[in-house]
Order: structure tokens, then sequence, then C-alpha cells
């Protein structure tokens, strides 16, 4: 039986998206920056270190989501985090939440994703030697929150 740990939880804010040039190949596409963040649990506190950026595809109702962001924690340990493993189906009540700024229940739609870590060592080895899985929702005005989870 696999069981899931919780260990820490994601916050950021994002801008965007940036216009994207209409071609066949992107015009399913939005590219939203990532400017504000932060990765809080019992053995890490870091923050959004410089802006990031997540290419999100668009599939009709189905988004994924590719992110990038630099982050320190309060140590002065740089990390990338990261995930291109993501999925979001989006609900009625997550595009209302989105179109007016409002937060969403974590069951309110299926937000998943597979966050992994680079740079990860010494007492950050363990981001490096687990695989972890999260859940999301939005928290606010353009801003998303995730809870991630270590899998035992």
């Amino acid at each position: 039986m696999i069981e899931l740990d919780y260990e820490m939880t994601y916050r950021e804010t994002i801008a965007g998206p940036l216009p994207m040039a209409q071609s066949a190949s992107s015009r399913n596409q939005m590219c939203w920056q990532i400017v504000s963040g932060t990765l809080i649990g019992p053995r890490i506190n870091a923050r959004v270190a410089m802006p990031g950026m997540d290419w999100m595809r668009l599939d009709g109702g189905t988004r994924r989501a590719d992110l990038r962001v630099a982050l320190v924690t309060d140590d002065g340990v740089g990390l990338l985090f990261h995930y291109d493993m993501a999925l979001i189906k989006a609900s009625g009540l997550f595009l209302a939440a989105l179109e007016n700024g409002t937060g969403t229940d974590w069951s309110d739609q299926y937000m998943r994703m597979v966050p992994g870590f680079i740079g990860a060592s010494g007492k950050y080895a363990w981001l490096d030697e687990h695989l972890f899985l999260a859940q999301g929702r939005l928290s606010g005005p353009r801003q998303i929150e995730y809870r991630i989870f270590r899998v035992l």
C-alpha cells in the first residue's frame, strides 16, 4: 500500500499570461510568470529567489503545467523547484474563481502535480531522495497553493 506524508506547502503569486504568438504550435499555450512564493514545511523554509515561469498547455478543459522556479532557503541554499507532470481539470467553480480572483476549496478542481528539486544536498538531500505528489487550489487573486506530500 502506498502512503503519503504531508511535507510542505508551496504558495505562489503569478502575473500574466504573457502574450503568445498565434501559431499552430502555440495557440493552445499560455505562459505565466511566478513573481513571488514560499515553500514552507517542518524541514524547509524557502522563498522564490527570482521570477520563474509556468508554461501551460490547454487541451479542452484540461490544463497541463510546466513550471521552473529558483528558491532560496532561509539558511541561504539555492534550489530549483520544478514540475512538468501536472494536470488541472477546470471545473465551473475553478473557472469562476479564476475570473473573480477568489479562492477555491481543495475539492473544487482536480489540480495535481509531481514536483521535483534540483540542487538539493546536505541537510536538503531528502528532497532529491523521495518522490512527491501535490494537490492544489486557487488561494486568492492570482495565487495558487499546493499541499505537497512525500510518497512513503
